[in-house]
């Protein structure tokens, strides 16, 4: 099984400053994307730092055994947490982070925020991660019998984000791959534009990875471009 993929972002049509990172590193099977959290300071820096730190704890792993992506997680909110300390006293600085890495024929989602990722299997999509926001918040109590309450304009307000006091509790899990799958990484830039059915359908129809990509910045260019748009693809052949 091999992996061709591609990475695109793009400032979009409004914002004067691009505060998505991503990952595009075929020699660590590492791929990802991290969009600096609006509305605090310091957006770009808190993205690229999770990416820079992430490549680097892969690049210098050298005990032996399964990768602890827990620690790598940990780390990397603690780097970024700490430049927000310098940054941004006050309030600190965030972003989030899906993040996949390909290890034999499985691949490692790490994710926090809500960037997303989603694999196309048989013509079949699935999103492999969860927004951590207030609505999905108040869904998990609801269905543990504990009570909520949610004021509608803040449902999608992140609750959790690289950055934070740690310590932070992102979703790690794993996924078999088979040849043949699809997966895309991308920032809400895209997502806001591009609803599942439509995602699904231009996975389908794109030639390769870098076409995807392509196709879905535009998209969302068009359609307003309010916010950075980024987006990873990786093809199992």
């Amino acid at each position: 099984m091999t992996l061709r993929s591609f990475a695109l972002t793009d400032i979009g049509r409004v914002r004067p400053e691009n505060e998505d990172s991503f990952i595009c590193n075929e020699k660590l099977a590492l791929y990802g994307v991290a969009d600096g959290i609006g509305g605090l300071p310091g957006g770009a820096q808190a993205s690229k730092t999770a990416v820079y730190t992430l490549i680097d704890w892969f690049k210098h792993k050298v005990s032996p055994g399964p990768f602890d992506y827990s620690s790598a997680l940990a780390e990397t909110n603690e780097k970024v947490f700490l430049l927000g300390r310098v940054l941004s006293p006050r309030t600190g600085i965030g972003t989030t982070l899906t993040m996949a890495h390909f290890d034999q024929e499985q691949v490692v989602v790490m994710h926090v925020g809500d960037s997303f990722m989603f694999r196309l299997r048989s013509d079949l999509l699935d999103a492999l991660t969860q927004e951590h926001n207030v609505e999905n918040e108040m869904k998990a109590r609801a269905a543990r019998g504990l009570p909520t309450y949610m004021m509608a304009e803040n449902r999608a307000a992140l609750t959790r984000c690289v950055g934070q006091p740690p310590p932070l509790e992102g979703d790690i899990h794993a996924h078999n791959v088979e040849v043949g799958d699809r997966y895309i990484m991308c920032s809400d830039g895209i997502t806001r534009y591009v609803m599942a059915p439509e995602m699904q359908r231009l996975l389908q129809a794109a030639a390769n990875p870098e076409a995807i990509c392509r196709r879905l910045v535009e998209i969302a260019n068009k359609r307003g471009g309010v916010d950075n748009a980024t987006v990873v693809a990786v093809f199992a052949e």
